[in-house]
């Protein structure tokens, strides 16, 4: 996890928890904060900071809810989406490099433990 947060800050310029929360934003729809956090198991205070920073970057629109004045709604903006491709390039390089090192078999159990964890 701490090399995956190196190598995102150093080539995507973004953090783990910031890929994550691209992830969750990664289909058009609009997503509330409160839904993000839920789907992340993450506090929703986090969220919001997290949020704030990448807003700052230009990587999130946030709004609030044409129903719900309380609710924001966030949706990734083209350079949210660019910078979660490259993002998840780059996790999904890491993932193969590690998963060299298993054989087989390990490898079969971890693909089987995330498949039950997500």
């Amino acid at each position: 996890q701490h090399s995956a947060e190196e190598l995102l800050l150093a080539e995507a310029g973004v953090g783990l928890s910031q890929a994550r929360i691209m992830s969750g934003l990664s289909t058009s729809v609009a997503r509330s904060q409160s839904h993000l956090a839920s789907e992340l198991n993450q506090t929703e205070a986090n969220i919001s900071r997290q949020l704030k920073v990448m807003k700052r970057h230009g990587l999130v629109n946030i709004s609030k809810n044409k129903k719900d004045g309380r609710q924001r709604d966030v949706t990734l903006t083209s350079k949210g989406h660019n910078t979660y491709q490259k993002a998840e390039k780059i996790l999904k390089a890491q993932q193969v490099k590690f998963l060299k090192v298993l054989n087989k078999g390990e490898a079969d159990i971890l693909e089987f433990a995330a498949q039950k964890l997500a």
